[in-house]
């Protein structure tokens, strides 16, 4: 039989009766006797527990605590306990079992310097650094005071895992706010990590569909620049502005230039630079291309950056020159938000920036390729930057690379367009650019473009949406650039004049004042030739003034192929008519012509002149390179 010892005697003594206030009274006597043993406390603590009495337990575990928490091996039964209490702690309000609402209610009664304890023996005894960092959490969220003391290895300990989801997690939901309005003292190096790892997490929720995407977006930003400030007050930099949704991006820039400005002799080893300008290019750059896509009830329209038309026929060397050096206007064309050349401007000046020397630019690209998902903006972005800097090579490589590849065709070739009108390539492959495109506009209508003629300023670029009339008005607007130049010469033909009148019809009366010129050509010449009228002229303040010719202008001869039936259009049948000719008959048939070109007014003429494009092309190419 084995022999106890007089602290195991008492404390069998106190386990074998079933009447507690008995075995209270063997264990107090105990305690009494033995006071440092651990044993005769630990077990004083159960009755209490088993009791339920709250205020007793902690009072218990307080003093075992306080007593035996320096000794060479904390006993498991007391790491135990422990980590039930603080498991519980983790528990959220409502979803605990009986016996982890006794943890938590006992835990309320120990008092905050034996709490302290408990969380940092929980911590230090933890062999998994996700519960350590839990525990140290738990520890800071109930005593704000030690955060300046754990806060820094905690921090540390969270990026030194961010690979792990839960770590990031925990950095950027739980531990910067909870440590935001105390900034504990940190390593440079470490606040850097801290705002690369924030940076990389908001932007990753912004690209992720939720139910309210904008307000999304909106909380996302609202806290990078709030991680900002935060980084900004621990390394005292010069506070940067705060997030304004409605802010100009401009706004953002001039404060970048006055960090720079003011920045030490060496400005690329600033961080404060690098990650300014980083987080005003996206946001630049995010708000741009959302106003590069239109979204309509069950479509999407893309909106793209191309050159604005300028006189066609200028010296293509002095116009690529003029292109490098000119800083350009951008002009939208509705629906286009009119901030959108502002993002793109400030998108601009933030890349060159980050691009300015070598160590900004393998900071900023190390930033960035932590976020694939911005590979497709930065895609779109490098080639609208191409046009907008003119470099119309580098612009013709992206559109021909493996980037491109997730482009429409239609896009490409209308920026393949543009680019040709700019470079000055006027010629056969300009015109199969023109048949592809034809051949493939969109079903969305749209508008014709606002902002499509010349413009004094010397380089100007214009966002076009890609629906069926602004591109159809872009490629009719460049061919009367083209061809009305043509109307200076003398020996101007009567198929560029007719030509000319037909493409004036789109968003009449846009160039009327060219047609006030062509008639002015007619009655010098006393004559006018264009088998083709009845087919294409259907503008009624066109059609009346060739009445008004027919009328009042006997000695004008007008040469006009007639159907040969009211509701035919010229065909191989039809017949020629000079309204000097003797033959009454004839001349009602002209009368007739002109009066069934006045019914066919309210004609589609988006089809109207996509057929002449697509039945006249050789024609407009023959007198594009006429002499």
């Amino acid at each position: 039989m084995e022999v106890l010892s007089s602290e195991k005697y008492l404390i069998a003594r106190a386990k074998e009766t079933t009447d507690p206030y008995t075995a209270k009274a063997w264990i107090i006597a105990a305690k009494t006797l033995f006071p440092n043993d651990f044993g005769v406390q630990f077990e004083a603590y159960e009755i209490e527990k088993n009791a339920n009495n709250f205020e007793e337990a902690a009072k218990c575990l307080s003093y075992i605590i306080m007593t035996f928490q320096n000794a060479h091996q904390t006993p498991a039964s007391l790491l135990n306990e422990i980590s039930l209490m603080t498991s519980a702690l983790r528990v959220p309000e409502g979803t605990t079992t009986p016996e982890q609402e006794f943890y938590v209610k006992m835990f309320q009664y120990i008092s905050y310097e034996v709490q302290h304890k408990i969380l940092l023996l929980t911590a230090a005894h933890s062999n998994n650094n996700l519960d350590h960092c839990r525990l140290i959490l738990l520890l800071l969220k109930r005593f704000p005071q030690a955060i300046s003391t754990h806060a820094p290895r905690l921090l540390e300990t969270l990026v030194q895992n961010i690979t792990i989801p839960s770590f990031k997690d925990m950095l950027v939901q739980e531990a910067i706010p909870l440590v935001y309005n105390r900034p504990p003292e940190l390593p440079s190096k470490l606040v850097h990590q801290i705002m690369a790892v924030c940076f990389e997490y908001y932007l990753n929720q912004m690209l992720t569909e939720t139910e309210d995407k904008a307000r999304t977006i909106m909380d996302c930003w609202r806290k990078i620049f709030e991680i900002l400030e935060f980084c900004g007050t621990i390394l005292k930099w010069e506070p940067f502005v705060p997030y304004k949704k409605g802010w100009s991006k401009d706004i953002y820039w001039q404060k970048i230039i006055q960090i720079v400005q003011s920045a030490p002799p060496r400005p690329s080893e600033n961080k404060q630079i690098l990650f300014c300008a980083t987080i005003v290019f996206v946001l630049s750059l995010q708000e741009y291309i959302n106003f590069s896509r239109l979204k309509g009830k069950d479509s999407e329209v893309e909106v793209i950056l191309v050159e604005g038309l300028k006189d066609l026929k200028i010296d293509v060397k002095r116009r690529q020159m003029e292109s490098v050096l000119e800083i350009p206007q951008v002009v939208v064309n509705g629906p286009v938000n009119p901030d959108a050349p502002n993002c793109l401007v400030t998108s601009y000046n933030c890349w060159q920036l980050l691009h300015s020397n070598e160590i900004l630019k393998a900071d900023f690209t190390q930033l960035i390729i932590r976020i694939p998902a911005l590979s497709l903006w930065i895609q779109k972005f490098l080639i609208d930057l191409s046009v907008y800097v003119g470099q119309h090579e580098e612009t013709h490589s992206l559109l021909q690379s493996q980037n491109a590849r997730n482009m429409s065709q239609l896009e490409k070739n209308v920026r393949l367009f543009g680019l040709a009108l700019v470079q000055g390539s006027i010629n056969v492959h300009l015109f199969e650019l023109i048949n592809n495109i034809i051949q493939n506009l969109p079903t969305t209508n749209g508008h014709y473009l606002q902002n499509v003629a010349l413009y004094p300023a010397p380089r100007v670029l214009m966002l076009m949406p890609l629906t069926k009339r602004a591109i159809l008005h872009y490629i009719v607007q460049t061919l009367i650039t083209l061809l009305k130049a043509k109307l200076s010469d003398p020996d101007c033909s009567n198929a560029v004049i007719g030509n000319l009148l037909v493409l004036c019809q789109l968003n009449w009366p846009h160039e009327s004042t060219i047609v006030e010129i062509i008639f002015e050509i007619i009655k010098s010449r006393r004559q006018f030739s264009y088998p083709i009228w009845t087919n294409y002229v259907v503008n009624v303040e066109i059609v009346e003034e060739f009445m008004y010719l027919w009328q009042n202008c006997p000695d004008i001869k007008l040469e006009l192929a007639l159907p040969s039936s009211s509701s035919s259009l010229a065909a191989a049948g039809s017949r020629r008519i000079g309204t000097r000719g003797v033959d009454k008959g004839v001349k009602e048939d002209f009368k007739q012509a002109i009066k069934q070109q006045i019914t066919r007014s309210n004609e589609d003429l988006d089809e109207l002149v996509v057929q002449f494009l697509q039945q006249q092309h050789l024609t407009l190419l023959q007198n594009i390179f006429e002499k």
